[in-house]
């Protein structure tokens, strides 16, 4: 059993650009370029066993891998009090001395040499990890691909688009900084202490079955969708502090803790969801034969599917799930909720265990429809996707949509910049910046006004200010903060060469910093 383990291991070699990859975790988050520098067995471990980016990652899922060669190009003038904790994490060394007076080494040219050597090593590596946002190992990269070996890159800090095509395996910062280096954890034991609310038990308790009776739909709710839900209770005002919870976030939690099949899962944006109820065991399918709760099952199971049959039958369009699972919730009654979908959990989870349905069940694009193929066409886009068409001129959306492919730059709408400049503005006023902090409170207070921006394009714009050589204060101003990425984004634009004329610049001015500007913050 443990050769078929080790074979299932991807065979890696790991090579570290110490200077750059230090130096560029720095300019995002001080306490993490440390991190990396002190405490190189961390790191390596996450990378060892996967690259889990939580604690409920399936493990089985993930592609284990053997770090066989580990080696470390470093500075010595600048940062020989690191090397012995490479060392000890098993490291080969090698230094790279400043070759010119502005600190150039040739930390690369060894780099380059020993990955080209390692492609002759018996051992026949599976993967080489790469730590450097340096462009200039793209040809590398494609020599690897060339010979079909797999890659993966860390760069801390603005990378070329080419850089990043050539390889198989992007590390996000963001993953690195928080999964790798564990600084989402330290954040969290922070803050352990959670809010104390004064609002009613017995009203929290109702909310939390509405929740559950929302979610139960098609298995979840999103983030976005929930100051709609909780404003269906009159004790709730989004100028209400959250229930005393002072925290969209915070709330869901203490509701999803009051309803043992509630869950919050990350993502962007996060969701509340419904757990689907194991399997019976023999002594529990007994039991449930003898006291009639099988039997009461799978009537209402079957009266459910069928009533569904009968809705999509005299539809002329697709039904949405969640409006479907409204109605049956009220043609019968509280025992939906009481039996948890007749023991299936969820609404959509029902609808799956049955054969024969006689329609069809799309989960894309979102929210979910149930619709007869040979009668309805799905819509192409999401409600949300068809938004973001409609609120741009068509000129504008062709240049978004340049400008994004080029460099990676979000295409958000306008009034979107306009919200996540002052969620940036606002959160600085009250946490010192953070870059895993300040990405997860900022990609929350957006939520709460109704809208989704993820928390990887809200890191993006972060970083995208920060390499404008600007730094975080409370005292940030949402149109200064506009106009600084509005310039970051002008400048990616020169470095791969995707060239504008003036009146293109004039519409990334108005596009990213007019929103802003006109809140006036």
């Amino acid at each position: 059993m443990e050769t078929e383990t080790n074979e299932k291991r991807r065979r890696s070699a790991l090579f570290v650009d110490f200077d750059n990859i230090y130096l560029g975790l720095k300019q995002l988050d001080e306490a993490a370029a440390e991190r990396f520098a002190n405490d190189p067995a961390r790191w390596i471990s996450w990378m060892e066993s996967g690259m889990p980016k939580d604690e409920d990652s399936d493990a089985d899922s993930l592609q284990k891998r053997d770090l066989l060669i580990r080696r470390c190009y470093l500075n010595p003038r600048d940062f020989h009090r690191y090397r012995p904790n490479f060392t000890r994490a098993a490291f080969n060394v090698i230094d790279c001395p400043s070759l010119t007076s502005q600190g150039k080494n040739s930390a690369d040219i060894y780099m380059v040499m020993d990955i080209i050597d390692a492609l002759e090593h018996k051992t026949n590596f599976d993967e080489f990890v790469i730590l450097s946002g340096d462009a200039d190992f793209t040809p590398v990269l494609l020599r690897l691909r060339a010979y079909a070996r797999d890659t993966a890159i860390l760069a801390a800090g603005p990378a070329s688009e080419a850089y990043k095509a050539a390889c198989n395996l992007v590390i996000q910062e963001d993953d690195f900084i928080e999964y790798a280096l564990g600084m989402s954890a330290d954040l969290d034991r922070q803050s352990t202490v959670g809010p104390v609310s004064a609002t009613p038990d017995e009203v929290l308790e109702a909310m939390a079955a509405k929740l559950y009776a929302e979610a139960s739909a098609d298995g979840e709710i999103l983030a976005t969708d929930l100051p709609k839900l909780y404003l269906n209770f009159p004790e709730f005002r989004r100028d209400s502090n959250w229930l005393g919870f002072f925290s969209l976030r915070a709330l869901t939690v203490d509701l999803a803790r009051r309803h043992p099949a509630l869950r919050i899962t990350e993502g962007d944006p996060w969701r509340v969801t419904v757990s689907v109820p194991k399997r019976r065991t023999p002594s529990q399918e007994r039991a449930a034969a003898r006291n009639g709760s099988a039997a009461r099952d799978d009537r209402l199971r079957q009266d459910i599917v069928q009533r569904v049959r009968q809705m999509v039958a005299a539809a002329s369009e697709p039904i949405l799930m969640a409006k479907a699972a409204h109605e049956i919730i009220a043609s019968f009654g509280p025992q939906v909720m009481e039996t948890r979908w007749a023991g299936a959990g969820t609404f959509k989870e029902l609808l799956q265990s049955e054969e024969n349905l006689d329609f069809e069940i799309a989960t894309t694009p979102s929210p979910g429809y149930l619709y007869d193929p040979k009668r309805h066409e799905l819509p192409t886009e999401s409600p949300v996707e068809q938004e973001k068409t409609e609120v741009m001129p068509p000129e504008w959306h062709t240049l978004v949509s340049r400008i994004h492919q080029a460099t990676g730059t979000p295409d958000l709408t306008p009034a979107q910049y306009g919200l996540l400049f002052t969620a940036i503005a606002e959160e600085l006023r009250h946490q010192p910046y953070n870059l895993t902090r300040t990405s997860k409170s900022v990609r929350d207070r957006v939520i709460e006004q109704g809208e989704s921006i993820s928390r990887a394009n809200v890191s993006f714009v972060l970083k995208g200010i920060i390499y404008k050589g600007h730094r975080f204060s409370k005292r940030e101003n949402a149109s200064q903060l506009a106009r600084i990425f509005a310039n970051s984004v002008l400048a990616r634009c020169e470095d791969v060469e995707l060239e504008l004329t003036e009146a293109e610049q004039d519409m990334v001015e108005a596009w990213i910093v007019g929103a802003a500007s006109r809140n006036g913050k």
